[in-house]
C-alpha cells in the first residue's frame, strides 16, 4: 500500500515540476519588470562586507519619524512577540503604511541569512528549513534566531548586523535523553522576548529560546552577550510514570512562555512520529534562583507501564476532578443524522454553544458515569494479548505539547494562567487506545505557579486524524451577556475556530469553513467530524475509514485492523496550519484556512514498526481539482462569530501567519508573493512578489527613527503547497518600507568577521530585454556591466560564508536593475519557482 501511496505522489510531482519550468524563464521576466516598476526608488540592495559589527543601538523608544506626523507608540514600533505581543494578535496599529500607500512599499534591503554549518550538514532539518520564527523586532532592533540556533540583531534602518550569537549545537548533544536527533526545525513560540530582570542573572532586554538541544537560552538583547542556558529537559526521569522504551521524539523545539511578574518560564515537549511516545508534561522553571530550578511536572495522560509508578486507570476522572472545568468538543450530540455529525455541522459556519449542547461537560456527569466512559482511556492498564504483542509491554500512546505560535500568558481576570495546547494522540492508529485520550488534541489553561490545569477543552476526541491542537492562540475582551469578558481565540489542525470563556474553559462559539465556499462540495470529507466521546463503539475505531466500512454498526473486528485507503480533508496537513490575526479597533478575526487532502492509507503496528511509526501516513491527491491546495482568508466578527468576507487562494495551501496592520491582511504565499488584502473589504490591494517561497509571517516594526518597516523571512516552501512550490531555498530576511520616505541609505551593511570561511561563485541567469543593462558589483568591488541580446544574461557574484554559519561577504548586484532581476529572476533560474499569477 505504501508504494501504491508514493507513486501517486511522485507522478503528482512530476507533473507539478514540469509545468512550473516551462513558464520559468518567460514569466520570471515579465515579473521582474513588475518588481522593477513597483520598487522604483528603493534603495540599494545590501552589499555584508566584512567589517568591524556596528554599535548596536540602544534599546529606547523610538524616536519620531520624518515619515510619521506623532511619535509612535510603542505597539506601533515594535514586533516585540512572535505574534506582535503578549496577547498574540499578530497585529500592528501603525497607520504609518497603510491600504492608501502601499503601492508605494518597496525594496529596503536583503540579508542572506547563512547556511546550515558544516557540522551539522549530517543533520535532516524538516522542510530544509533555515527560518522558521518570525523576527522580532524591538525599538529598532530585528532579532532573526535560525534553526540551528544562531540569533542575529539586525538594525532596522538598513540591514547592518549590530551583533550574532552562536550556541555551541552538536550533533550528538541529545545523546541519551530520549529525544531523538537535533531536529534543526523550528516554530514561532520557541522564542520568546522580555525586560524584567530575574534572580538567575538575566537582566534588561533578552531574547529568549527553546534551543533544538533541549537547553533554554537567554540573549543580552543589548550586546549579544549569552545571560544562562539551562537544560529544561533532562531525559525520561524528569517525567516521573515513563516506560524506559519511550522517546519524546519531536519535529522541533519546545514553546516557551515566561510571566515576568512571577518569574517563571513554562515549557513542555513536542512528542510525536513514534507509537512509544514519552508521557505528555508541561514545566514550570523558577527564574529568580541561579540555575533555574523545576517548580513542577505536570502530566496530562496517565502513567506508562514498566515506569516504576503504579499504573492508573482512573487517571483522567481523578484530572478532571481538580480542574474547575471539563469539556471535550461533540458538535453532534443532537440531530445527529449519521452517529455522529448533524446537518447543522455539515453545512459549517457558526455553531453556538447554547446550554452546553455542542460539548460533553465531564464535570457534570456522575463518578459512574466518569468510570463507563474514561476507566482505562489510553489502554495503559490491563493490555490486551493484541497490545501487549505489538508494544511488548510498553506505553500504548501519548501526546506531547502543541507548537507553533506563541502561548499567551494571561493578564487582568486570568493573571497567573497560561494558555497553550497539546498535540495529537500518537500513534495515530488506535488499536490500544480505547477512549476519548484526554487530553490529545485540547487546550489549557495552567495555573504557573502550581502548574495544576484550571481547565481544558478537548477539540478532537479520540484523534485519528493527526488534528493536534497546536499553532495559534489569541486572547481579547468581548461582551457576554453584558459583562466584559476574557476570551481565548484557538484554531487547531481540525479546521475549526474556538472562542472559550479564557477564566472558565466554557466554550462560548466554533466556526467551521461553511460548505460550498472552499469547495464545491462539503468543508471536510464525510468521516472528518469530531466524533462522540461517549460512544465506545466510535472511540474504539482504529482507523476513519472504518466509520463507513462498518457503518451502520461498528464492532471491534471490524473497526480494529486492516483498513482500506480514504480521502481525508482537512488532512494531517491541517485546517488550519497557521496563525491568525485580531484587530482590536474592529473586534474582527482574519484567520486563513486551506484544504490540503491526502489519501490516507492504514500500515497498522506491530512489534517491529512500533518503535518507527505511527501506523498512518498520506500522499497528496492528484485529481482532485479545486480541492487540490487552495487557502481562504476568512473576515470573522469576534463578538457574533459571522463571516464579513472571504478571499479564495487557489493551488496552493497556507502556512504561516496572517498578519493585519494599518487596514491591511498580509499573507505570505509559498508562491513567492505577499497578498496585501483590504482588511475592510477583502480586495486585493497589492500582490507583492518577492521571488523566493515563504511560510513564516511578515513582521511590522519601526527604526529608532521612527520609519516602519515589515520584515519578511523567506526561502521555505510549506508542506501544503507542492503544486506552486516544489522545493526549498536558502533563507533571506527581506525588508519593504515606505519608497521616498527613508532617513537614511540602505546601500551597505556590516556583520562581524569570522575566522574561517570558504569561498565560492554562483552565476545567475537572468532572462533580458534587448539592449537592457544589467550591473553587477564583485566581491573586489568591480563593477561589471553588461548589455543584454535579449536571451540571458550571466551575472557571477561571489559569497563567503563561514564553517560557524556566519556570512561575512556575500556580494550581491547593487544597482536596482540588477537588484529586482536577482530576486525575481534569479531565485527562479536557480529555483526553479513558478512566478504567482
Amino acid at each position: 500500500m505504501t508504494k501504491v501511496l508514493t507513486k501517486g505522489f511522485t507522478k503528482e510531482f512530476k507533473r507539478s515540476m514540469k509545468k512550473t519550468l516551462s513558464n520559468t524563464r518567460v514569466r520570471a521576466f515579465t515579473l521582474s519588470l513588475l518588481f522593477l516598476i513597483s520598487g522604483i526608488g528603493a534603495s540599494l540592495l545590501i552589499n555584508p562586507a566584512a567589517a568591524a559589527p556596528s554599535t548596536a543601538a540602544p534599546i529606547a523608544t523610538a524616536a519620531p519619524s520624518a515619515a510619521a506626523t506623532t511619535p509612535l507608540t510603542q505597539a506601533q514600533a515594535n514586533w516585540e512577540f512572535p505574534n506582535g505581543n503578549s496577547l498574540g494578535w499578530d497585529y500592528n496599529p501603525q497607520n504609518q503604511i497603510n491600504s492608501s500607500n502601499i503601492q508605494s512599499l518597496g525594496l529596503a534591503w536583503i540579508y542572506p541569512m547563512p547556511t546550515v554549518p558544516t557540522s551539522l550538514s549530517t543533520l535532516q532539518g524538516l522542510g530544509g528549513v533555515i527560518l522558521g520564527m518570525a523576527p522580532l523586532i524591538v525599538n529598532g532592533t530585528a532579532y532573526v534566531i535560525t534553526t540551528f540556533d544562531e540569533t542575529f540583531a539586525f538594525n532596522i534602518a538598513n540591514g547592518n548586523v549590530l551583533w550574532t550569537n552562536t550556541s555551541p549545537l552538536q550533533v550528538n548533544q541529545t545523546t541519551g535523553m530520549a529525544t531523538g536527533p537535533v531536529p534543526l526545525h523550528s516554530h514561532d513560540g520557541n522564542e520568546y522576548f522580555t525586560t524584567a530582570s530575574f534572580g538567575s542573572g538575566v537582566s534588561g532586554p533578552t531574547v529568549w529560546y527553546q534551543g533544538e538541544n533541549n537547553r533554554v537560552y537567554a540573549i543580552n538583547a543589548l550586546n549579544g552577550n549569552e545571560e544562562m542556558n539551562f537544560t529544561d529537559f533532562t531525559g525520561l526521569s524528569m517525567v516521573p510514570g515513563n516506560n524506559p522504551q519511550s522517546i519524546y521524539n519531536g519535529i522541533g523545539a519546545s514553546n516557551i512562555a515566561i510571566n515576568q511578574n512571577l518569574g517563571i518560564l513554562v515549557s513542555g515537549h513536542d512528542a510525536e512520529l513514534d507509537a512509544d511516545n514519552g508521557r505528555g508534561f508541561f514545566a514550570g522553571w523558577n527564574l529568580n534562583n541561579n540555575p533555574p530550578t523545576l517548580m513542577w511536572v505536570t502530566p496530562d495522560v496517565p502513567p506508562q507501564p514498566g515506569s516504576g509508578v503504579a499504573l492508573n486507570p482512573y487517571f483522567d476522572q481523578q484530572l478532571i476532578g481538580n480542574m474547575s472545568a471539563a469539556y471535550t468538543f461533540y458538535p453532534g450530540a443532537n440531530g445527529s443524522t449519521n452517529g455522529y455529525t448533524t446537518p447543522t455541522e455539515t453545512a459549517g459556519g457558526l455553531l453556538m454553544n447554547t446550554n452546553n449542547d455542542i460539548v460533553v461537560n465531564w464535570k457534570s456527569m456522575s463518578s459512574a458515569q466518569l468510570n463507563a466512559t474514561l476507566y482505562n482511556d489510553w489502554g495503559q492498564s490491563s493490555q490486551t494479548a493484541q497490545c501487549l504483542a505489538i508494544d511488548g509491554g510498553g506505553s500504548t500512546g501519548s501526546t506531547g505539547s502543541a507548537w507553533g505560535g506563541e502561548w499567551i500568558v494571561g493578564s487582568g481576570q486570568t493573571a497567573g494562567m497560561v494558555f497553550l495546547g497539546t498535540n495529537n494522540k500518537d500513534p495515530f492508529v488506535g488499536p490500544c487506545n480505547p477512549g476519548p485520550n484526554l487530553w490529545s488534541a485540547s487546550v489549557l489553561a495552567l495555573n504557573m505557579t502550581t502548574g495544576q490545569i484550571v481547565w481544558g477543552l478537548q477539540t478532537t476526541t479520540h484523534d485519528i486524524w493527526d488534528y493536534d491542537c497546536s499553532w495559534w492562540q489569541g486572547l481579547t475582551n468581548e461582551t457576554i451577556s453584558g459583562v466584559s469578558t476574557e476570551v481565548l481565540l484557538k484554531t487547531c489542525k481540525d479546521g475549526y475556530l474556538f472562542e472559550i470563556n479564557a477564566q472558565t474553559g466554557n466554550l462560548i462559539w466554533a466556526w467551521s469553513p461553511p460548505s460550498g465556499i472552499e469547495t464545491p462540495g462539503q468543508a471536510r470529507c464525510p468521516v472528518c467530524y469530531p466524533m462522540n466521546p461517549l460512544n465506545a463503539s466510535q472511540t474504539g475505531i482504529d482507523f476513519p475509514s472504518a466509520l463507513l466500512n462498518c457503518a451502520p454498526t461498528w464492532n471491534i473486528t471490524c473497526s480494529r485492523g486492516p483498513q482500506p485507503p480514504f480521502l481525508q480533508w482537512p488532512s494531517e496537513l491541517a485546517g488550519f496550519e497557521d496563525e491568525q490575526a485580531f484587530d482590536p479597533a474592529t473586534n474582527q478575526i482574519y484567520a486563513t484556512s486551506h484544504l490540503v487532502p491526502l489519501y490516507m492509507g492504514y500500515f497498522g503496528l506491530n512489534s517491529s514498526t512500533y518503535f518507527t511509526s505511527t501506523g498512518e501516513g498520506g500522499v497528496p491527491c492528484p485529481t482532485c481539482g479545486t480541492l487540490y491546495n487552495n487557502a481562504t482568508t476568512w473576515d470573522i466578527s469576534a463578538a457574533t462569530g459571522q463571516v464579513v468576507w472571504h478571499h479564495n487562494i487557489p493551488l496552493q495551501g497556507y502556512r504561516g501567519q496572517t498578519d493585519v496592520s494599518g487596514n491591511i491582511v498580509f499573507l505570505s504565499l509559498s508562491s513567492g508573493d505577499i497578498l496585501m488584502l483590504n482588511a475592510q473589504t477583502g480586495n486585493v490591494v497589492r500582490d507583492y512578489y518577492i521571488g523566493a517561497p515563504m511560510d513564516v509571517g511578515v513582521s511590522v516594526g519601526a527604526s529608532v527613527s521612527g520609519q516602519e518597516y515589515i520584515l519578511a523571512p523567506v526561502g521555505t516552501c510549506s508542506f501544503e503547497a507542492v503544486s506552486t512550490c516544489p522545493g526549498t531555498t536558502p533563507g533571506d530576511i527581506i525588508a519593504l518600507t515606505l519608497q521616498g520616505t527613508q532617513l537614511t541609505s540602505t546601500s551597505t551593511s556590516t556583520t562581524t568577521v569570522v575566522s574561517t570561511s570558504t569561498t565560492t561563485s554562483v552565476s545567475v541567469s537572468t532572462t533580458t530585454l534587448p539592449g537592457q543593462v544589467v550591473t553587477t558589483t564583485l566581491g573586489n568591488g568591480t563593477v561589471v556591466t553588461a548589455t543584454a541580446s535579449g536571451s540571458t544574461v550571466v551575472s557571477t557574484f561571489t559569497v563567503t560564508s563561514s564553517s560557524g554559519g556566519v556570512s561575512s561577504s556575500t556580494l550581491y548586484g547593487v544597482a536596482a536593475v540588477a537588484v529586482i532581476f536577482i530576486i525575481a529572476t534569479g531565485y527562479l533560474a536557480m529555483r526553479g519557482r513558478k512566478p504567482a499569477s
